[in-house]
């Protein structure tokens, strides 16, 4: 399993989303999901970017979350 960042673009906002999945692949659907249970109204993705990667180990892996000035 691996622990993936990113960042996604919507039209007035960024929003950091972390998610755990096996590949790259299961992790953008997870990110779709999520955005969909997150928010009440259908919000316009703009882009999604992958920013950084963890393989977690047994002693678990994170992510610090801070406020960006642009994209990394």
């Amino acid at each position: 399993m691996e622990l993936y960042r990113f960042i996604v673009t919507s039209e007035e906002q960024e929003i950091p989303v972390v998610a755990v999945a096996e590949n790259e692949d299961s992790a953008f659907r997870i990110v779709d999901r999520e955005l969909d249970r997150t928010f009440l109204k259908k919000i316009r993705v703009d882009d999604i970017a992958l920013v950084e990667k963890k393989r977690i180990l047994k002693n678990g892996a994170g992510f610090v979350l801070h406020k960006r000035k642009s994209f990394e």
